[in-house]
């Protein structure tokens, strides 16, 4: 069965051509491996827009990513989860961005935050891999328990409350079809539990990092705060 589609409200190239006419800056992976994601944003940002904040940060998180995949080498099973992880929580971040655009009637905001989370996903994900190197990583207590039981508990609840969602009386948006909501909601879903099968259920300090990053959601999953 085909994977429903990401919605064409926001497709990155659209959107880093939004902030002006001027080049995007390249990518600087001499740059991004040494620096954090802010500092490389002051660096290579000579005019600041909403696409270039964009830009900025999906180089930065790709650099990174390359230089972490060459880390790996000698860890291929390491190697290949963190870029299944990788994969499949970058598709969370831009469905939830997506599902939030829909609620909402349409808007930006939501597609620009979705390569902006790539940052803070990566650090994470080298976290994690750093801790799959090591017998820290393997390492349980209670609090790490709790952390992956809570953890998949929020991603139910947040799954369920996206199952529930229905325009309000009054709602104009054009954006929402019942079909494509539930295609998207079940997706998201088929994702969510994807990555816990690969971190698994041991209450070790690895598999609640990666719990963490599942539930590390762009956009609450409704408008009621």
């Amino acid at each position: 069965m085909a994977s429903p589609r990401l919605h064409p409200l926001w497709p990155l190239a659209v959107l880093l051509a939004l902030g002006g006419s001027h080049a995007q800056t390249p990518p600087n992976c001499a740059l991004a491996r040494v620096v954090d994601a802010a500092s490389y944003d002051r660096l290579t940002i000579t005019l600041w827009s909403e696409a270039d904040q964009d830009n900025s940060s999906a180089n930065w998180a790709e650099c990174r990513a390359a230089a972490l995949s060459a880390s790996l080498a000698k860890f291929p099973q390491v190697r290949a989860r963190i870029a299944t992880l990788r994969g499949q929580l970058r598709e969370m971040r831009a469905l939830e961005g997506q599902l939030a655009g829909i609620r909402a009637g349409g808007g930006t905001m939501y597609a620009h935050a979705i390569p902006r989370s790539y940052a803070p996903l990566e650090d994470g994900l080298a976290s994690l891999a750093a801790l799959a190197r090591t017998t820290l990583g393997g390492r349980t207590s209670e609090g790490y328990a709790r952390v992956v039981r809570e953890s998949g508990a929020n991603f139910a609840a947040y799954v369920k409350t996206l199952r529930a969602y229905r325009p309000g009386q009054g709602d104009t948006s054009t954006l929402y079809d019942p079909k494509e909501w539930a295609g998207l909601v079940n997706h998201y879903e088929t994702l969510g539990k994807a990555v816990m099968l690969t971190l698994g259920t041991r209450g070790d300090a690895a598999t609640a990092l990666g719990y963490g990053l599942l539930v590390d959601q762009v956009f609450p999953a409704s408008d009621r705060w």
